[in-house]
C-alpha cells in the first residue's frame, strides 16, 4: 500500500473509532484503536509516535476529567471513579489515543500548520462533543463550556501540532544527513 493509502486509511479509522467509542463504548472503542496501533507498527512510525500518543492521552484523561471535576462535562455511568475522583471514562481515552495515532497521518496536514490546525481543531471540539451529547455519551452543562473547551482545545493543538512539525521536521533533515553521508 502506498503511503498515501495509508494515510487515507487512518482518516478512515480514526472516524471509525470516533464512532464505535461514542456509540459502542470502550470494548468496540479499544478493537478500532488497537487495529490503528497494529497499522502504526506495522508502518514502523511508532518509535516517532510513541511519545505524542502517550502525552495525548495522558493530556486527554486530564482535560476531560477536569471537566468532569469543574461540572462541564458529565459521562454519566461511563465515568470512572479512582478513590473519590471522577475520572473520564475509557472510552474517552481510547479517543485521545485515536488522535495520537493520527497525528503525522491524517491530521498531517496540520502537523504542517500548527496555527491553522488549532483553529480548526478549536472549532471541531465543540462540535464533537455535541454530537456525543446528541447520542447520549456526554451531558455538557451549556454553551460557554464548550467555548472554554474549544479555547483550551486551540491551545493545547498549537503546542501539539508545533512539537509534531519539530519533531518531522528533525527526522527529515536526519534523513537528508544520512542520505548526504552514504553519497
Amino acid at each position: 500500500m502506498s503511503q498515501h493509502g495509508f494515510t487515507v486509511l487512518n482518516f478512515l479509522l480514526i472516524k471509525v473509532a470516533w464512532f464505535a467509542c461514542v456509540l459502542g463504548g470502550s470494548i468496540p472503542g479499544a478493537v478500532v484503536v488497537s487495529a490503528m496501533l497494529a497499522l502504526c507498527i506495522y508502518q514502523g512510525r511508532w518509535q516517532r509516535e510513541r511519545p505524542f500518543v502517550l502525552a495525548l492521552a495522558a493530556l486527554g484523561l486530564l482535560l476531560d476529567s477536569a471537566w468532569i471535576h469543574f461540572g462541564i462535562l458529565d459521562f454519566g455511568n461511563a465515568s470512572l471513579l479512582v478513590g473519590n475522583v471522577e475520572v473520564a471514562p475509557l472510552w474517552i481515552l481510547l479517543l485521545w489515543v485515536a488522535v495520537g495515532l493520527s497525528l503525522f497521518e491524517a491530521l498531517g496536514f496540520f502537523v504542517a500548520r500548527p496555527f491553522l490546525g488549532a483553529l480548526i481543531v478549536g472549532a471541531v471540539a465543540p462540535v464533537s462533543y455535541s454530537t456525543g451529547a446528541q447520542f447520549g455519551a456526554v451531558t455538557i452543562s451549556s454553551f460557554a463550556s464548550l467555548m472554554v473547551i474549544a479555547l483550551v482545545w486551540v491551545i493545547v493543538f498549537a503546542v501539539v501540532f508545533e512539537s509534531a512539525r519539530r519533531v518531522q521536521q528533525t527526522a527529515g533533515n536526519a534523513d537528508e544527513n544520512e542520505q548526504q553521508v552514504t553519497r
